[in-house]
Parts: C-alpha cells; structure tokens; sequence
C-alpha cells in the first residue's frame, strides 16, 4: 500500500514538472514569436525611411530611436527561446570528454550559475525601469520617449529568461 502511494506520488510529481516545462516552454516560444514581429517591424520602418528619403527627401525622425528600442527587444525576447532550442553558445571541448556523471554535474552548475545571474540581471533591470517610470525619464531625442517603455524588454527578457533555465534544470534532473 506504501509502495503504491509512493508511485503515485512520484507519477503526480513528473506530470507536474512536465506541465511546468511545457508552459516555460510555450512563454519562451511566445517570446520567440514577439521577437520576430519586432524584427519585421524594425525592416518595415527602415525600408519605408529609405523610401521616403529616396522620393520625397523627408525622414521618419524616430526611424533610428525606435529601432533601437525594438532591436533590444528582439533580442531579449529571444533570449528564452534560443536557450530552449540550444542556440547559444556552449564550449564542451573538455566537459565532453568527462564521464556522464561528470558531465551531469558541470551541466547542473552551469543552469545553476546562469540561473542565479539571470536573477541578478532581473532584480536589477526591474529597479532600472521602476526608477524611470518614477522618475518619468525621456529621451532626449526628437520623440521625447518615456524610457521605462522600451526598458521594460529588459526584465521582460530576462524573466523569461530566468524560467527558461529553471526548465532547463527540471530537464537535465528529470534525465
């Protein structure tokens, strides 16, 4: 009877983590999909500033601020995306040699490490955007942009970010 409530519990914990993983899974992916509407936009602006310069001589005069702004947006959105797909960057020229149980380990410190600074990052670009949004800082360009808007990509990112590790760990402990 024991032994039974025990599988039970171990089955009710993996269904658990893997509904976790997969919702961790789906906000990076819908990371992903906002990621790409911010670089057809920023093609679409500079494509139609081009046009506008070529015909009529005239600028769209927020072409390169925005730009900018959805640049980083592209790229913090992807951020989570990229990780669930392996995309970044990973040397394993020694950790590859290692026995599995080693590997093990240095994979379960390097989710640890990156999950702790990701943290970091997010705690502190959270206190960045708080501190321009009380502070109603703008740019100081033509378009006067309130700077917390385009700097709320950067704990938007890094909280996915920051999940995305967490379903990577619940991945690499569940093997």
């Amino acid at each position: 009877m024991h032994a039974r409530r025990e599988i039970n519990h171990r089955k009710i914990h993996q269904q658990m983590r893997e509904k976790i993983i997969r919702l961790i899974d789906r906000l990076s992916d819908a990371g992903a999909y906002l990621s790409s509407i911010l670089l057809v936009i920023i093609i679409v602006l500079i494509v139609s500033n081009i046009a506008l310069m070529g015909t009529l001589g005239k600028s769209i005069m927020i072409t390169d601020e925005y730009s900018a702004y959805m640049f980083a947006g592209f790229v913090m959105f992807g951020l989570g995306y990229t990780l669930k797909e392996n995309g970044h960057i990973r040397i394993n020229v020694l950790t590859s040699h290692l026995p599995k149980k080693i590997q093990f380990l240095f994979d379960v410190l390097r989710i640890v490490i990156a999950f702790l600074l990701s943290g970091f990052m997010l705690y502190y670009s959270v206190v960045m955007v708080k501190q321009a949004y009380i502070y109603q800082m703008r740019a100081d360009t033509v378009a006067q942009t309130l700077i917390w808007i385009p700097q709320l990509c950067m704990p938007i990112g890094f909280a996915i970010l920051w999940l995305q590790l967490l379903s990577e760990l619940l991945k690499v402990v569940k093997k």
